[in-house]
């Protein structure tokens, strides 16, 4: 005991470097997989580089504010590793003379893992289109029989919708370059590209709007999408208006289920 406080550990570098390992473990995989034990992601959703970057850098100052904050502390800090850089005149003992040979093998060795390219079979078989589910693939378009003035006119109305509610993402063309696209990680899909849209039926973006990103399968997650549902906010004549305006504005036309002429 010394003036009423313990004296520093004898092994303060090693309990130092145990405590970086734990937090590192729990940056690196504890939190990803806390979050999917919560329940806040199907999947483990892990930290940033850069804030892992970070924390481990205040970790790290705080071992080494600690260990200095005494000279006797800093000192037994430091002890194991004068023990292995500085020689003796005696000349370095067998354990000096493996542990200086390892070092440039361990730093070559992460060198290598760091870069060496990487391949691998995915977990899961991304998909371009989520397949749609069984309660909507029944679904038909009750516009799809009217006349071709009352389709134009029901067009124009799901324009105005369309520029009212899905513009500000999707663009005044349908080419995902609206205003709010630029600021987002997922862009917004390009109704003009002939991949979208015009290679699904009528129903897959009635889905898809009803139900957004949230209503996506779980499998294959994470899906590419930050669509938000609009159930709530329109009315299913409304959406199917909105998908007529969209297949004008794409120029192209819903594909015809599997046995229809």
């Amino acid at each position: 005991m010394r003036n009423g406080f313990a004296s520093p550990s004898r092994h303060l570098l090693p309990v130092a470097l145990l405590t970086l390992a734990v937090i590192y473990g729990g940056l690196r995989w504890g939190i990803p997989w806390l979050s999917v034990v919560v329940g806040v992601s199907q999947t483990p959703a892990p930290v940033p580089g850069f804030a892992l970057a970070v924390y481990m850098t205040c970790a790290v100052v705080g071992v080494l504010v600690y260990a200095s904050s005494e000279n006797e502390r800093w000192d037994l800090f430091l002890a194991p590793l004068v023990r292995l850089f500085v020689i003796p005149s005696s000349g370095p003992g067998r354990s000096q003379i493996f542990l200086l040979g390892l070092l440039p093998i361990l730093v070559g060795w992460i060198a290598w893992a760091r870069i060496m390219p990487r391949t691998g079979t995915p977990t899961v078989l991304r998909v371009q289109h989520p397949a749609l589910p069984a309660r909507y693939a029944v679904m038909e378009n009750p516009y799809s029989d009217v006349s071709a003035a009352e389709r134009v006119a029901l067009e124009g109305e799901g324009l105005v919708l369309y520029q009212k509610n899905c513009r500000p993402c999707h663009g005044v063309l349908g080419d995902g370059n609206g205003p709010l696209a630029r600021g987002q990680r997922l862009q917004p899909i390009d109704f003009t590209d002939p991949g979208t849209i015009g290679t699904v039926v009528e129903s897959h973006p009635f889905w898809r709007i009803r139900e957004g990103g949230p209503g996506l399968p779980a499998i294959a997650t994470p899906w590419n999408s930050a669509m938000p549902p609009w159930g709530d906010e329109l009315s299913e004549e409304e959406i199917w208006r909105i998908i007529m305006a969209e297949y004008r504005l794409s120029g192209t036309e819903p594909r015809r289920p599997e046995g229809l002429d």
